[in-house]
């Protein structure tokens, strides 16, 4: 279920990721011609990365329930079949997060450069980032919006904004 979770979240945010795409390629190739124009597709894109959050949160929610009922009932199963206690690296889920790294470690092994490794081996969330993502495109997308009000100083582009 974990995978398939991953898989949908992955989905839903390549096509809000593309959506957004689309709006900023429209806005920067609409040479602002149409103030109004302008300011709607800011605040569309803006809307849409408030959704892209709320998607991947609701996402990360799911995830983390079902990771926890699955470590339950591995926990009750194995008491079922086994009558010593249980060990950490026995279970799929487990709060011994010297072993999880320990054990990719392993794996990598040398396979992997430094850098890579450390990268690795920091356990960024694949279910996260999508909403950091989400979160970051809300602040752009609201900074294009104020950008657009140019009638108040504090909303209009900074001047050491020179573009390219």
């Amino acid at each position: 279920m974990r995978n398939f979770e991953i898989e949908q979240l992955t989905q839903r945010n390549s096509f809000l990721m593309v959506f957004q795409g689309v709006l900023f390629a429209g806005l920067v190739q609409s040479g602002h011609t149409k103030p109004v124009v302008s300011f709607m597709v800011c605040v569309a894109g803006f809307v849409v990365s408030l959704f892209q959050v709320g998607m991947a949160s609701g996402a990360k929610f799911w995830q983390n329930y079902w990771e926890k009922k699955l470590a339950e009932y591995e926990y009750e199963t194995r008491k079922l079949v086994i009558d010593d206690k249980i060990k950490p690296e026995q279970l799929l889920f487990h709060g011994n997060k010297s072993l999880y790294k320990s054990t990719v470690e392993n794996i990598m092994n040398g396979d992997y450069c430094t850098f890579i490794k450390k990268l690795v081996l920091h356990r960024y969330s694949v279910s996260r980032i999508p909403i950091y993502v989400g979160i970051s495109f809300s602040i752009i997308w609201g900074l294009l919006i104020m950008c657009t009000i140019s009638d108040h100083p504090y909303f209009s582009v900074p001047n050491f904004i020179v573009g390219f």
